[in-house]
């Protein structure tokens, strides 16, 4: 596809905004914004989930409290404070993905970075031009339970696009309808592969 049959901005589906910056110049990039919000009702959920596993830490605390602090009841404490913590920050980061998340994805002369935003902090993973290859769709396997599970929104994975950079498979593209990632796949190969070609006969 040429610069000239490439829209300079727009957007694919309801959750991908891309815009092209700096045309015809040696710092052209394509900029992908994938939103990761979700509907009023979940987080609602989400919001509920965490204020009563908060609650769930205070109220086992109190009675923790009133009680002895000495052998087993200590060692219990311990065990569930930790499992507790555990949950507490998958939630929470879960919580604020979906309030502020975002991935973003950057093509210019140089390579591909991919990063996991929040808000305006993310770092990128980058991958220059010749040292990644196959972009493609993540397989799916609907048998897969763990696949199914990622799809929630109270989970950050269910990527569905691929490539890989050396011994690592970068993957993207989270919880993404079929039809939106196979959209993005058709901006972002022509988009790499003619950005790739101007670094080559320069």
């Amino acid at each position: 596809m040429g610069t000239r049959l490439e829209r300079s901005n727009g957007l694919i589906g309801d959750r991908i905004a891309f815009a092209w910056q700096d045309r015809g110049t040696e710092s052209e990039q394509l900029r992908v914004t994938i939103s990761q919000g979700t509907t009023a009702s979940n987080m609602a959920m989400l919001s509920i989930w965490m204020v009563m596993w908060l609650c769930l830490e205070a109220a086992v605390l109190y009675f923790w409290l009133q009680g002895s602090s000495e052998g087993n009841a200590a060692v219990g404490y311990a065990i569930y404070s930790a499992f507790w913590a555990f949950f507490a920050f998958r939630i929470g980061k879960v919580w604020l993905w979906r309030l502020r998340g975002s991935e973003v994805i950057v093509i210019d002369r140089r390579g591909i970075s991919v990063a996991m935003v929040f808000g305006q902090r993310g770092l990128p993973d980058f991958f220059a031009h010749g040292a990644y290859k196959g972009l493609s769709r993540v397989e799916e396997n609907p048998a897969q339970i763990l696949r199914t599970f990622e799809q929630a929104f109270w989970s950050m994975g269910g990527e569905t696009l691929k490539f890989s950079g050396g011994k690592r498979t970068m993957v993207f593209g989270k919880q993404l309808t079929d039809r939106d990632a196979d959209g993005l796949l058709r901006l972002m190969r022509p988009a790499a592969q003619r950005l790739e070609r101007k670094v080559e006969s320069a």
